[in-house]
């Protein structure tokens, strides 16, 4: 099996080494635990653009030539690229772009991590298809590629022949879901375990931070949702807050909605949820307490919605990230 990962200008370092070394550690330790050898020996290449040529390293050599045309890979790997440097490497790396649809058109898969979506999207391939990415900077992505349906409360989304994945630090889980889907579930679990991997399958909102919408110029929905922001404790009603701004229920309701892309309620629940992931990570108080705190009454209610919001409950929640989700072992 051939893999490429690109390794262009700007790339993020561990997403361009990271995926090399879990998908080597799979080719050298199968042998050693497993009663039979892989189907297929992994060969990895990093894939570079450069003074209009393009070249190839291979990972067990170092040695750096240049590309065949005729060479065709099985999985071509598109790291994650630093977030203020987007544009310019969609721009600047054509080259990388008119080989990915090279590769595709000859039956090799595509897999994007994070942001490195935006550089696949710029192929044309995925329009019509579903994707994910970062959860930050889904906006700005359906912004440029709005054929595309980016489904930003996932962590990988498959489409038969292309991959994506949501996080830069998530290519860990995302490489060993791509090993099951190449080689087998043994071959997965196997190198999970040796590089103790979490295979979880959580949507990014359970990792999300919830990011204040404010990039528009509605002046008082601006102060509506500093508002709710300083007083998501108390009750607040639609009402109330109409009122407070002299506007109409349903004016108030559409103006929210067109400025923040949420409505009212939808925004309060989600200041309240953010605010109780904070005190569920840091207090150690329990989850009635914490629920009053955030301005829920009946805690059924709020165990559903933070639920709904981070697809686990507020206990599992506290577990797995509160102040004992972690233990440290010191050794003196």
């Amino acid at each position: 099996m051939r893999i490429a990962i690109l390794n262009f200008e700007h790339a993020v370092a561990t997403c361009v080494t990271g995926p090399a070394e879990i998908w080597s550690t799979l080719n050298h330790v199968q042998p050693l635990l497993a009663d039979s050898s892989l189907k297929h020996n992994i060969g990895i290449d990093y894939i570079r653009a450069y003074k209009k040529k393009l070249w190839r390293k291979a990972l067990d050599t170092g040695k750096e030539e240049q590309l065949a045309i005729e060479q065709v890979y099985d999985l071509v790997i598109i790291p994650a690229m630093r977030s203020a440097k987007i544009d310019h490497v969609v721009n600047h790396e054509r080259m990388l772009v008119d080989w990915l649809k090279q590769q595709h058109t000859k039956n090799a898969d595509l897999a994007s991590i994070c942001i490195g979506a935006f550089l696949l999207a710029e192929t044309g391939l995925l329009k019509g298809k579903k994707v994910t990415t970062n959860l930050r900077f889904a906006d700005l992505f359906r912004q440029k590629y709005p054929e595309v349906q980016v489904e930003d409360d996932k962590i990988i989304v498959d489409q038969g022949n292309i991959y994506t994945c949501g996080g830069a630090f998530v290519f860990t889980t995302f490489m060993i879901y791509l090993i099951e889907k190449f080689f087998g579930h043994e071959e997965a679990i196997t190198v999970s375990k040796i590089l103790m991997i979490n295979t979880h399958q959580q949507p990014q909102h359970t990792f999300s931070v919830f990011q204040l919408q404010r990039t528009h110029s509605d002046e008082k929905i601006m102060e509506a949702q500093i508002f709710i922001e300083k007083n998501y404790q108390h009750t607040l009603s639609i009402e109330k807050l109409a009122g407070e701004y002299y506007m109409s229920i349903r004016n108030f309701i559409r103006r929210f909605e067109g400025a923040t892309s949420n409505t009212p309620l939808e925004y309060l629940q989600r200041v309240r949820i953010e605010a109780a992931k904070k005190l569920l990570e840091n207090s150690n108080d329990n989850i009635e307490q914490i629920a009053m705190k955030c301005g829920y009454d009946d805690i059924g209610f709020f165990r559903k919605i933070f639920k709904r919001h981070v697809a686990i409950n507020p206990k599992e929640y506290q577990k797995k990230y509160g102040k004992t989700g972690l233990t440290v072992t010191s050794y003196k």
